[in-house]
């Protein structure tokens, strides 16, 4: 998310400064009013095509020229590097959620944390510290972004389904940490693992 955040406002700041430029353009050159010059820089960067709020001199017209190829370069950086960004960003998640999948996959004698909670997170870092392998199952994806910030494999699910604990190798486990939210899923998940 830092990526998209600081691209945004660097493409916020250059189409900000794009349209100062076009509408203290638009007052000095065309003699606009305030109001008048930033409603011409505006249409012309967007390509609306609008008519001239005011008829446009000579020089005008030549400022209007340069603003439209500037104008318009800029909104088509902005579009391509949003476009980027989220492409990219895209492609790193599959990419990533591919290469859990194949590590979960591998997982031999390793620990299930069920819950990334208050008792899961220390669970985790106790494991973290002896070396164990573990693999963290949460449904509140917040939870298991943190928990993939931190290092750790991590799945999105709901580990009191049967299903679930399959995929993240329950058949190859040393064993399961129960730190759900509450009792009943605990005790629900304990049932589980014990079928």
């Amino acid at each position: 998310m830092d990526l998209i955040k600081r691209r945004a406002i660097w493409l916020s700041a250059m189409i900000a400064s794009v349209l100062c430029v076009g509408t203290l353009g638009f007052m000095l050159v065309a003699g606009y009013p305030a109001f008048d010059a930033f409603y011409m820089a505006l249409i012309t960067m967007t390509t609306v095509g609008y008519f001239e709020v005011q008829p446009l001199s000579t020089a005008g017209r030549a400022f209007n020229m340069f603003y439209l190829l500037v104008s318009v370069s800029a909104m088509f950086l902005a579009i391509g590097a949003m476009t980027e960004t989220i492409i990219e960003l895209q492609l790193n998640n599959f990419l990533g959620k591919r290469r859990a999948r194949r590590m979960i996959d591998n997982l031999k004698n390793h620990v299930i944390v069920c819950g990334f909670g208050r008792v899961g997170r220390g669970a985790c870092a106790e494991l973290q510290q002896v070396g164990a392998s573990f693999v963290v199952v949460d449904r509140n994806p917040d939870k298991v972004e943190r928990a993939m910030k931190s290092g750790m494999l991590a799945v999105l699910a709901d580990s009191t389904r049967d299903e679930t604990l399959r995929d993240v190798g329950i058949d190859r486990a040393l064993g399961v940490i129960a730190a759900l939210a509450t009792d009943a899923d605990n005790l629900f998940l304990t049932l589980s693992v014990k079928s």
